[in-house]
């Protein structure tokens, strides 16, 4: 099944304009990540054929978090400086910036894909628990 999204889609959203920085490549496997997940969840009786454009948008803003998580990912081994749609991101608050960004994308995306959804994805119990101590400490 075709990506809904496209290269041009993602990068406009996220005003990723620098190719260096963000090679097409990277968009490409982030368009492909997101669509494998978003397939997963994908209600069997949506038209997949001529998509709507929520679907479009979610599966754009699930991509740009993909990619966002790689270059959050990236720069903590290489801190170069970034810029990401005209903000500059400081190399002390890259990786957290990159990765706040990245996680509000996919809430967003996920919000917008929830009509087209059998069922959601999985939500981390183990952020919304009391710890439990593992060694008896308290």
């Amino acid at each position: 099944m075709a990506n809904f999204t496209t290269e041009s889609e993602v990068r406009m959203k996220f005003q990723l304009i620098n190719t260096t920085q963000v090679p097409s490549d990277l968009v490409a496997a982030g368009i492909d990540d997101a669509h494998t997940e978003l397939l997963r969840f994908l209600d069997p009786d949506v038209d997949t054929g001529s998509p709507e454009d929520a679907l479009i948008l979610g599966e754009t803003l699930l991509a740009g978090a993909h990619v966002l998580r790689s270059l959050a990912s990236s720069d903590a081994v290489q801190q170069k400086h970034l810029v990401v749609g005209g903000q500059r991101i400081e190399e002390g608050n890259r990786f957290q910036s990159l990765m706040a960004m990245a996680e509000q994308a996919s809430r967003l995306a996920w919000e917008a894909l929830e009509p087209y959804l059998l069922a959601g994805p999985p939500r981390y119990v183990g952020a919304v628990t009391d710890t439990t101590p593992v060694l008896g400490e308290d």
